[in-house]
């Protein structure tokens, strides 16, 4: 859908979108060079759909909670490992009111690393 320019996430709350900084895409970029958590995108997504596309999760999830707390805390509770690189160097900064951009970012960017 993002090659074709569509929203994938049509219905989770604006609160969600607000854009990345210049800082926020290098430590997300230095985060998906060093290491190889591509099972922490895909938890990222799933979060995306079933979690913050409810009408309510803004009251629940605030968007100025950390995305990597908010995250890890999610796969605790499904008994899930956290890969080892996430707590390391997953940026903290980035909270969850950046969680769709940064996701979108993600995503871009491991396809362009994977087209050359």
């Amino acid at each position: 859908m993002l090659r074709l320019k569509r929203d994938p996430f049509v219905g989770v709350s604006e609160e969600y979108r607000n854009p990345l900084g210049d800082e926020d895409r290098r430590l997300l970029t230095t985060f998906f060079t060093k290491s190889s958590a591509d099972s922490f995108l895909l938890e990222m997504h799933e979060f995306l759909l079933l979690v913050l596309k409810s009408p309510r999760a803004p009251d629940t999830y605030r968007p100025d909670w950390g995305l990597k707390d908010t995250l890890v805390s999610y796969m605790e509770r499904k008994d899930l490992d956290v890969p080892h690189d996430v707590d390391e160097l997953f940026p903290g900064e980035i909270s969850l009111a950046q969680y769709i951009e940064a996701w979108k970012f993600t995503v871009a960017f491991k396809q362009e690393r994977s087209q050359r």
